[in-house]
């Protein structure tokens, strides 16, 4: 859309202009060009924040830069409404990263404010989650697998997740019972893969050990080697066997030698592509003088690149001085916040390694909203320490020693780096 408006546009170093013209709306940028010439566009994905407020629309980017705009009349709701519009819609895009649309828009009202959104919304289905898109303010995810449970009561779809929040829609007419039938659905439909999953890998699974390993390990959750073994003390061996067998039991016999093995997490996912091969990852703590890791390792893409990531326990200035209890307590958040970001991302690996000059290249505009909008995602690229590519079993060790060594000697946030061509070797795959 396009409408007249006043702009004052505040640049990264401070500098301010202002002049009046027409604003356009496209898919990805807004455009504003002043009367007397001079056009300037404000990328939708650099933006991090929108405020509304007597007339008034701030736009704030991720470089710092600002847009005002101002003397919309009555285009100014309209305005508001289009640029929140085409940003969410932007975000969609990106973040499901090509997920399946199963159920279109359902107009409804939250029945109270839910991870900033309010008011008027559009409800959508997605393979592995559901979207609320307000008219005003930011779209907000919930994976289908963070629902503990859901019913239509009182004309209003109630919503519990694991993390205790509560999510009510109302005013949904006609479309209550379609949409609980809807997301009901999804849920079953995940948590039937994941079960045929872990019998594929587990025949032995039976009774009551099924749908209890089902949800330790539903949508890739890494689940705790003692939880698993609690279960059925096969499950874990069947787990270990299937990393094996996906070639990775190089890694995961020299990682648990020098980490925790008792400590080990392994989760396992169904691709929603039929081409693609299931999905196995594992974590060990190495929590010894070197240590203050995670080692993260997990089967590619069909290039077959692959490469094992190493993420910071605790501050390097304090790692040190901690003892045995809190650095395994360090260690299991540090588990729990890689599972969360993992899953956020599906699994996606460039969005934690690429450095934040990276992300302004286009070929990676697609991950910018990730990192703005996932504070799971910005802890794991701050805990980030370095990824060490598959060559040989011998380069590999020496690398991994080589990257520990830093990691003990190295301050604050720094980075270990490999070998240009090796980090193309361990980019393959990672998209």
């Amino acid at each position: 859309m396009e409408a007249a408006a006043r702009f004052t546009l505040t640049d990264p170093g401070g500098k301010v202009t202002q002049s009046e013209g027409k604003i356009s709306i496209g898919d990805e940028v807004l455009v504003m060009r002043p009367a007397q010439g001079g056009a300037s566009s404000l990328s939708l994905r650099g933006v991090t924040g929108i405020e509304t407020a007597n007339y008034k629309m701030l736009i704030s980017a991720a470089d710092g830069s600002k847009a005002e705009l101002s003397m919309m009349g009555r285009q100014h709701d309209d305005v508001v409404r289009e640029v929140h519009r085409a940003r969410n819609e932007l975000i969609m895009k990106d973040l499901l990263m090509g997920e399946k649309l199963r159920k279109q828009g359902v107009k409804g009202e939250l029945r109270a404010p839910f991870r900033g959104a309010e008011g008027e919304v559009q409800v959508r289905l997605y393979d592995t989650a559901l979207v609320i898109l307000p008219l005003r303010g930011t779209l907000a995810r919930v994976r289908y697998s963070d629902i503990r449970g859901i019913e239509a009561r009182d004309y209003v779809l109630r919503i519990e997740l694991d993390s205790g929040e509560q999510l009510g829609i109302g005013m949904l007419g006609r479309e209550l019972d379609p949409l609980w039938k809807g997301i009901s659905d999804a849920m079953a439909e995940l948590e039937a893969n994941v079960q045929a999953l872990v019998k594929d890998i587990y025949p032995g699974a039976s009774g009551e050990t099924l749908p209890a390993a089902s949800r330790l390990l539903k949508e890739g959750r890494a689940a705790r080697r003692f939880d698993l073994e609690d279960l059925d003390p096969l499950l874990f061996a069947a787990l270990e066997a299937r990393l094996k067998a996906a070639g990775m039991g190089g890694e995961y016999d020299h990682l648990t030698s020098l980490g925790k093995r008792n400590m080990v997490r392994i989760g396992i996912k169904r691709s929603l592509v039929a081409s693609e091969e299931d999905y196995i990852w594992f974590m060990v703590p190495l929590l010894g003088n070197p240590g203050n890791a995670v080692a993260m390792e997990a089967t590619s893409g069909p290039s077959g690149g692959r490469a094992t990531y190493f993420f910071r326990i605790a501050p390097r200035d304090r790692y040190p001085g901690m003892d045995e209890g809190a650095r395994r307590e360090a260690a299991e958040e540090c588990m729990d916040i890689l599972t969360a970001g993992l899953q956020e991302i599906n699994f996606r690996r460039q969005p934690i390694y690429l450095k934040d000059e990276d992300l302004i290249a286009p070929q990676y505009a697609k991950y910018r909203f990730s990192v703005i909008l996932m504070p799971s995602l910005r802890d794991l690229r701050s805990r980030f320490i370095g990824r060490v590519a598959h060559t040989s079993p011998e380069e590999w060790t020496a690398k991994v020693t080589e990257l520990l060594a830093f990691n003990a000697s190295a301050k604050g946030n720094g980075r270990w780096s490999a070998s240009e061509a090796e980090e193309e070797s361990a980019a393959e795959g990672d998209g």
